[in-house]
């Protein structure tokens, strides 16, 4: 069931433009790069990722799979204060491309979710002293 009125294609929409602003952002996007890569091909499978895990949050489908949480506690480039910027460039994306409705619900669980990414990560990292290695032995 939809948690407010959003199709795929919106959520798409805005990955999309997201993604091609985070990369031109001098702070995060030198974070993401290293992380994801720069090619293309790169990028859109991470987008592709990333429209699931909002289609997910937004009840549109149950596509997505994956620990958003781990992902960034073990990149240890992600700080806790990457987020606010993280949240203002998506709310300033979605209501660029959305109707304010949709605009809103998606930005407004955005920032439920990142503010509990913040949260997560810095009292991950206060317990713990730094990112941990999660590689297979």
């Amino acid at each position: 069931m939809n948690k407010f009125d959003i199709t795929s294609e919106q959520i798409q929409l805005v990955v999309t433009e997201f993604y091609s602003r985070i990369r031109s952002d001098q702070e995060l996007g030198p974070i993401f790069n290293a992380a994801i890569g720069t090619s293309a091909a790169d990028w859109r499978a991470h987008e592709a990722k990333i429209a699931s895990f909002w289609r997910n949050a937004a009840g549109l489908d149950r596509s997505y799979s994956g620990n958003p949480m781990l992902v960034h506690v073990k990149n240890s480039k992600v700080q806790p204060e990457h987020f606010s910027r993280w949240l203002r460039i998506f709310r300033d994306t979605a209501e660029d491309i959305l109707p304010d409705g949709a605009a809103h619900g998606l930005a407004d669980l955005a920032d439920r979710i990142g503010q509990s990414l913040a949260m997560g990560i810095g009292q991950f990292r206060e317990r713990h002293g730094n990112a941990p290695n999660l590689r297979s032995s």
